[in-house]
């Protein structure tokens, strides 16, 4: 095989081509006279890198320049739609997955089932190769238009080799699926595993506008538990990526994920229903055991007592977490996430008055983002990654 040694015409060529592409990417819309200017290259050598990347795809003209004077020079932009990436939410009940451009947008999304039958590790990574392929051949974009892919797991992700541990319950024993190494195999495409909730965190901070110095804790409550934190625009990881593991915290009431979570919720509404004095229709259906947790909020925003007592009981409990983690932490922002974002309405004001003698106070939100938080941060993972393998 010939090998190209610097200094050649093709060589230069692709340098001069990478200058050009990084600078549309970083600076915009631009004329051809304004990146000559900026790469101090001559304008028939950008023309003719112009021509070979509009021809590949990666750049298209788009529109006039505002000149005060003379003929509006043609401008030209990076092309989203070059390229895709696919970002991924493993969750313990289902599947999300889209595929976004290379602005982030996303361009096709699907939430799947997690198969009924007995999960092995063969029968779920059968899953995930279908569902993929599945939503490529629905898009219609090709596997060769895929450059990257990024995957929340809902366990810890250690950053140093992407192994992954402490999975949640309905996928433990689909550790080595969901391993980077066997991800990157499965896909053609440079993979990057992380923590779902971190994904969450940062979807977060992205679209919130935050000052880079600010940190953000995404704190999930759901069936499960978990915290992403966010400082100075990076995920901390900690040890083994073992940060934000909240579930052991011990509250006044017990461990946080006991007392907390989903069915936490549900055993609250339990005890206090059996012991409210009334025997209504609300009191009966409260004090099923297993019952659906959807109900208690439906119940509070009807504006009935018993329910609405058994918040203010979880908002006491809720607030002793906050408060607890951010005596440690001190994020500039916490944002509820997970199922309990949905309910950020009737938690926030709540929560207000309980945290407000926290020596540093934190701003309270919920999140914007519902129930795509972890795929968002995914994507924006998997085009970060995408942009860095086109400038390496």
């Amino acid at each position: 095989m010939k090998i190209q040694t610097a200094g050649t015409p093709k060589v230069m060529r692709n340098l001069n081509e990478f200058l050009i592409l990084d600078r549309i990417i970083g600076g915009g819309p631009q004329s051809r006279a304004d990146l000559s200017r900026y790469t101090g290259l001559s304008k028939p050598t950008v023309s003719s890198a112009i021509a070979h990347l509009i021809e590949r795809g990666l750049v298209r003209e788009t529109g006039r320049a505002e000149n005060t004077q003379g003929r509006k020079a043609t401008l030209v932009e990076f092309n989203p739609k070059c390229f895709y990436t696919l970002g991924a939410e493993v969750g313990g009940s289902s599947l999300r997955i889209a595929l976004a451009d290379m602005s982030g947008e996303i361009c096709y999304y699907k939430q799947l089932p997690m198969p009924e039958r007995g999960l092995t590790e063969a029968v779920y990574q059968d899953f995930l190769v279908q569902s993929i392929e599945g939503l490529l051949a629905d898009s219609g974009i090709s596997r060769e238009k895929l450059r990257a892919a990024a995957f929340g797991i809902p366990g810890v992700v250690d950053p140093a080799d992407g192994s992954v541990s402490d999975l949640i319950a309905p996928l433990r024993g689909c550790e080595g699926v969901l391993s980077r190494t066997n991800l990157a195999r499965l896909l053609p495409v440079p993979v990057v595993t992380e923590n779902d909730v971190n994904l969450a965190a940062l979807a977060e901070y992205t679209s919130s506008g935050m000052e880079a110095s600010a940190s953000l804790l995404y704190f999930s409550i759901g069936a499960g538990t978990g915290g992403g934190l966010i400082i100075h625009g990076e995920i901390y990881r900690g040890l083994g990526g073992g940060a934000g593991e909240l579930a052991n915290l011990m509250l006044s009431a017990g461990r946080l994920e006991d007392v907390l979570s989903t069915d936490g919720l549900r055993q609250l509404a339990n005890r206090m229903s059996k012991e409210h004095t009334g025997a209504g229709e609300t009191a009966y259906l409260l004090s099923i055991p297993g019952g659906p947790a959807e109900q208690i909020w439906n119940e509070v925003r009807r504006g009935e007592p018993l329910a609405l007592a058994i918040i203010e009981a979880y908002c006491n409990l809720l607030a002793e977490a906050i408060g607890s983690i951010c005596t440690v932490m001190a994020p500039t922002t916490v944002v509820l996430g997970g199922e309990l974002g949905s309910h950020g309405e009737i938690l926030l004001e709540k929560l207000e008055s309980r945290v407000s003698g926290l020596h540093r106070k934190p701003r309270l939100a919920a999140s914007s983002h519902g129930d795509r938080d972890v795929v968002l941060g995914a994507v924006q993972t998997a085009v970060q990654l995408a942009f860095g393998e086109m400038r390496a």
